[in-house]
């Protein structure tokens, strides 16, 4: 047997506040920072509805996450709990569209990552040539998918490390935007004019709005799938899953109403004006609030699109690593290197495939393409927890 074809099982190496904050960089990144500007112009400031709304969709399937995930402990999440729920052919297709999902997924935050940290450099004066086809965003987006590729490649613990501190980062960033963004508002005194009319465009934008932003929600897909890897998964995945939840959804919403009751455009509406802004939004807006406001956002907007690209490689690759093991992928796939305990060749085929959605497609597509996926999934996902608890075969499981 060659080296690199030993086969074994993942390392239990992720703490509680690992996995929570696994889920919580999956969640907060392009989201909140890339897409808010986007949907604002679909929704207007019926976006705050949208994400209440979308909260309310991911709560209910973040409970059917949190009790199947403390039953069944291997990686794979939605996809081994359909397999197991649902008949055969379920299964195969709810693998092929978990892995494209995250795989698309993380094309978007790559792309995000493309967006402000090109608009780092230009504040430095620093203008990257376009290559042919190729801007200097989608260069940059294939650049960090590389890097973060080689870093789950090294192993969960460093994934681990890594996206713990750039998690918590962006949380207080988000916290410092919100908190002097509400202190505007209540100080301009007129924050009711910004939100008239709540919904511009009818409930219509707010359902948009809703299919654009529902990425922002799948961070406890990103749990389950690390599933083999969190040390006492029967009590640490469900509190894993309803935590990255309280931590994420009301940042989502104080985010957009400071974004939205903060803007004062000239002649036109504040969600207009986000909208020409798309994925700088943010950014923009910050610039209003105290000196270096911009910056901070851009550097927020950098950091969370690396964090939720960090923890939704690892997600692919696990669902990956899955299949190949249940023979649904070639048997490469579910190759584990012998010193970094990490599947190596399902992260290298997911690369590809993220590299080739971020130079070759737009980011609002890209963000579509995976939004339709996750739905489909996480629909699978509640049908087979209905007939897995009807079977008795939730509670029998071996823990």
């Amino acid at each position: 047997m060659k080296k690199y074809d030993t086969e074994v099982r993942l390392a239990r190496e992720m703490t509680l506040m690992h996995a929570t904050l696994i889920g919580v960089g999956a969640m907060i990144g392009a989201g909140i920072f890339v897409l808010i500007g986007i949907a604002a112009g679909v929704a207007g400031p019926g976006l705050i509805l949208s994400f209440s709304l979308n909260a309310i969709i991911a709560l209910l399937t973040a409970m059917s996450y949190a009790e199947l995930g403390s039953c069944y402990h291997d990686a794979g999440g939605g996809y081994l709990w359909v397999k197991e729920g649902l008949p055969k052919w379920n299964g195969f297709l709810s693998g092929w569209m978990s892995w494209f999902a995250h795989a698309v997924a993380c094309s978007l935050y790559a792309l995000g990552f493309g967006a402000y940290f090109d608009h780092v450099l230009r504040e430095f004066s620093i203008i990257m040539p376009h290559w042919g086809f190729f801007s200097p965003q989608k260069i940059l987006a294939a650049g960090v998918a590389i890097l973060f590729a080689y870093i789950n490649y090294r192993g969960a613990s460093e994934t681990g490390k890594i996206g713990n501190l750039v998690t918590i980062a962006k949380i207080i960033i988000l916290l410092i935007f919100i908190g002097f963004g509400l202190e505007l508002i209540v100080r301009q005194g007129d924050w009711r004019t910004t939100f008239s009319p709540f919904l511009p465009n009818g409930f219509g934008g707010v359902f948009k709005a809703m299919g654009l932003t529902f990425i922002a929600f799948q961070g406890f897909e990103v749990i389950a799938q690390s599933s083999e890897e969190i040390k006492n998964p029967r009590k640490n995945i469900p509190r894993a899953v309803f935590l990255s939840l309280l931590i994420v959804v009301p940042i989502y919403i104080l985010v957009a109403i400071t974004a939205i009751g903060t803007v004062k455009a000239e002649g036109m509406k504040p969600w207009e004006y986000l909208a020409l802004q798309k994925e700088t939004a943010l950014v923009n807006v910050a610039r209003n609030f105290f000196i270096g406001g911009g910056v901070l956002i851009l550097i927020g907007g950098v950091i969370s699109t690396i964090s939720a690209l960090n923890a939704t490689i690892f997600s692919s690759s696990r669902v990956a690593f899955a299949m190949g093991r249940d023979r649904n992928f070639p048997s490469f796939f579910s190759k584990v290197h012998p010193k970094n305990f990490t599947p190596h060749w399902s992260i290298l085929v997911s690369l590809i495939i993220i590299v080739l959605m971020a130079v070759s497609l737009p980011i609002e597509v890209v963000a579509s393409a995976a939004d339709i996926m996750f739905m489909l999934l996480f629909l699978q996902v509640n049908i087979a927890m209905i007939s897995l608890r009807k079977r008795g075969k939730i509670w029998t499981v071996d823990t």
